[in-house]
């Protein structure tokens, strides 16, 4: 984005977990470092780019934005654009020791912020039964969860479930022979996410950081968002009407239909044809933006990914 927009003359970059946003910092610095040796030759780099990094969770972007300049407070002068980029990386689920692999024995840990107290492992062992199958259904969306939350507490007459293979080995005694691998790699997946999701409080925690988000934005600001899953994509659609509207949106698609402005054809913004108009802004994506064949043959998980954008009247 920095290279996108020399004009940028502020980036405020967050993240939960400290070892994404050091890798991030490492970028930053790089980019920083390189942008100054080349301003001297090129008068189009001479602006200052001030760049800040905060180990802190999007929720709290009202108070970053705060203290890194006090115009952009709520109520002032706000920022033009923010990016929201949910879901894990891929750093996050090749680190064993994480515990969002399925296919990585490590500790049923699951937490973004290592400083949270809450883990995986203390669900499984200790949660109530019934909270245990609401999580699967709810945030795995496991056709199987009754049967699955009652082996999980079964096991916690033989010591419970202490790592990321006991789940699995548990997962792939209870799935049936006649779907093979990837019938429990599948099944497996949807628990895991819906571990992870309750750890983390991930859909109550998006909810709120869109409303902080979209506060913060100045007139014609943008926000947008990348989900990749059907239960945070589903969150913002729904968050982002109601944003527009001031008040409860109807998630049925065809209500969308009756606010949706006529088709417009920009070439500046090829990437959006379709509007939704509110009072309060305007959703530039009636239907999601998603990866391309092309960008799907260079990175295979991005194929799951969603973007929608919302820009403040």
């Amino acid at each position: 984005m920095m290279e996108a927009h020399p004009e940028m003359e502020l980036f405020v970059g967050m993240d939960i977990d400290p070892t994404a946003l050091e890798i991030g910092r490492g970028h930053i610095v790089a980019f920083l470092a390189g942008r100054e040796t080349n301003g001297a030759k090129d008068s189009s780099l001479q602006g200052m780019l001030r760049a800040y990094t905060h180990v802190k969770n999007f929720k709290y972007i009202k108070q970053v934005l705060g203290s890194v300049d006090e115009s952009l407070a709520v109520g002032s002068s706000g920022v033009d654009g923010i990016l929201i980029d949910l879901g894990m990386s891929s750093m996050q689920v090749n680190r064993s020791n994480r515990g969002f692999s399925v296919l990585q024995d490590g500790p049923l840990d699951m937490r973004m912020d290592p400083k949270a107290t809450l883990r995986a492992e203390d669900i499984l062992n200790s949660w109530p039964e019934l909270e245990i199958g609401r999580i699967l259904r709810d945030y795995g969306e496991e056709s199987n969860w009754q049967f699955l939350q009652k082996q999980i507490v079964k096991a916690r007459e033989t010591g419970g479930l202490h790592s990321t293979g006991d789940l699995v080995k548990l997962i792939q005694r209870k799935c049936t022979i006649s779907k093979g691998r990837q019938g429990w790699i599948k099944t497996a997946t949807r628990v895991f996410q819906a571990l992870r999701i309750a750890v983390n409080d991930e859909l109550q925690v998006l909810e709120d950081s869109l409303h902080s988000s979209f506060d913060c934005l100045a007139t014609g600001g943008r926000l947008a968002v990348i989900s990749f899953h059907s239960l945070e994509d589903r969150i913002v659609k729904k968050t982002f009407l109601e944003l527009i509207h001031g008040g409860e949106a109807d998630d049925e698609e065809d209500d969308e239909d009756d606010l949706a402005l006529p088709d417009i054809d920009d070439e500046d913004e090829p990437w959006f044809n379709q509007r939704v108009q509110g009072r309060n802004g305007i959703v530039l994506t009636k239907r999601p933006i998603t990866p391309s064949q092309e960008e799907e043959k260079l990175n295979q998980r991005c194929r799951s990914a969603k973007l929608r954008v919302i820009q403040k009247a």
